[in-house]
């Protein structure tokens, strides 16, 4: 067998599914950043596209933003439990690839909309993409790993992760300055900054279809009902408090990513224009800030990913909820967004966002089934989903009719809801509690709890 097809099965600290290959690790590594990178842009863009593409008040965009993303995880809660568990049935990458083509058309068509109803209409077809992307690199994830080693697999997933957004954030959203710097209108600056992007969801479609570990998925036979499947995955969080809380921490955590997404940028974009500066400037510095909490995300990424394999799980998460709490409160009492008191803001609020998203992650991928874990994935996507609905709509509301940062004070306040119940149920279930804690580097010596 030659060696670029041998299984890999450890590296360094890292045990592996046998049969996973050094071209899938790599693979898998480049969709945990091109799948956040694609995603994310849609978010960060939406503040440019109101108002220089549909010339919406400044007093409506909040609303109107969190609609549209309210809008968009209806269409993703109603399809992530059923893509989740086709994925066991025809496999991941086909369902990964394809998301992207729908993606790339999503992209396509946003910037062409003259009309609010013409955006929620294209939103519809770019939720479908989210929900099928979203949802295979999160059970991807999980099928690439062993237990003993999940925290610091998703740990570096976290960090490829924010890779992906920083590039977003730093690179990406300077597009429409770099196309009206060329002598584009603001118009047309908006198209090519969209086009160029949903030529960059091709690339990373085709990339996935071919590298991607295939030995995942397929559990069913061909005559499993998915609709079962689904029931199973809803099944399998009531009878479990610890899946619960995971599917509590997709709620919690896709939540934490969209009002950081959606309402960061809207915030700093419209007090940049009332300091004088164009939509493209103030979007770019936006941009720079928003990369400064992702680049304290995944810096801290691999060392929550430790943490995670040394305690409890429910430790863990209980800590990551902490943090992201702390740093959702600071952000909310900042006055001056450009002002040096957002910092140590945006540092914590970057540090719980991949605690969150890091421990709740590996809590998942210890609690799910092989037999069902397309459906338990595709049910904790279809919670996260609900948690982007809720958190985007109310906090869209929120954001013109009480003031620009009660978003971040209303996620504070659910991420410290969330850690209460964790820290209930580690105390209230300790003695049946399965969870792995990782004695050291060498994860061949773990204790079964």
């Amino acid at each position: 067998m030659p060696a670029e097809q041998r299984p890999l099965i450890k590296l360094g600290p890292l045990w592996f599914t046998p049969g996973v290959t050094g071209l899938n690790l790599g693979t898998m590594l480049f969709a945990g950043f091109g799948t956040m990178a694609m995603i994310s842009f849609m978010s960060f863009m939406q503040p440019y596209v109101l108002t220089e593409l549909l010339n919406v008040p400044a007093d409506k965009q909040g609303g109107l933003t969190g609609n549209l993303h309210a809008f968009q995880e209806v269409i993703f809660i109603l399809v992530a439990g059923f893509f989740g568990a086709l994925s066991d049935k025809v496999g991941r990458p086909i369902i990964y690839g394809s998301g992207f083509i729908v993606l790339a058309l999503g992209y396509a068509l946003y910037p062409l909309s003259d009309s609010v109803t013409q955006l929620f209409i294209v939103r519809a077809l770019f939720a479908l993409g989210v929900g099928m992307v979203a949802i295979m690199l999160s059970a991807c994830s999980v099928d690439y790993i062993q237990e003993r080693s999940r925290g610091r697999w998703i740990g570096m997933m976290s960090v490829c992760n924010g890779l992906g957004i920083v590039s977003m954030s730093a690179m990406l959203s300077r597009l429409p300055s770099m196309y009206e710097n060329a002598g584009n209108d603001v118009i047309a600056s908006g198209r090519l900054s969209f086009w160029t992007v949903a030529a960059l969801c091709l690339v990373v479609g085709l990339v996935l279809v071919f590298g991607l570990f295939r030995g995942a998925g397929k559990y069913e036979d061909e005559h499993s009902n998915l609709l079962s499947k689904v029931k199973d995955g809803l099944k399998a969080g009531m009878e479990s408090p610890r899946l619960a809380i995971a599917y509590g921490g997709a709620f919690i955590g896709r939540g934490d990513f969209a009002v950081i997404g959606t309402f960061f940028s809207l915030w700093l974009t419209q007090v940049g224009v009332e300091q004088g500066m164009s939509s493209a400037d103030a979007l770019k510095k936006a941009g720079l800030l928003f990369a400064m909490i992702q680049i304290c995300a995944l810096i801290w990424a691999p060392f929550m990913g430790i943490l995670t394999d040394r305690l409890r799980r429910m430790t863990a998460v209980s800590i990551g909820l902490l943090i992201a709490g702390s740093g959702y409160i600071a952000m909310s009492f900042v006055a001056d967004p450009f002002g040096a008191g957002l910092y140590p803001a945006a540092v914590l609020l970057g540090m719980g966002e991949t605690s969150v998203i890091v421990s709740v992650a590996a809590l998942l991928g210890q609690e799910s089934a092989s037999p069902n874990r397309g459906a338990i994935v595709g049910v904790f996507g279809l919670l996260g989903g609900l948690g982007i609905l809720l958190t985007t709509l109310i906090g869209g509301h929120l954001f013109d009719g009480i003031g620009r940062t009660a978003p971040f004070l209303m996620m504070g306040l659910l991420n410290i809801g969330l850690m209460l119940a964790a820290l209930w149920v580690r105390s209230a279930h300790k003695k049946t509690e399965t969870d792995f804690r990782v004695s050291s580097w060498d994860n061949t010596s773990m204790e079964n709890k």
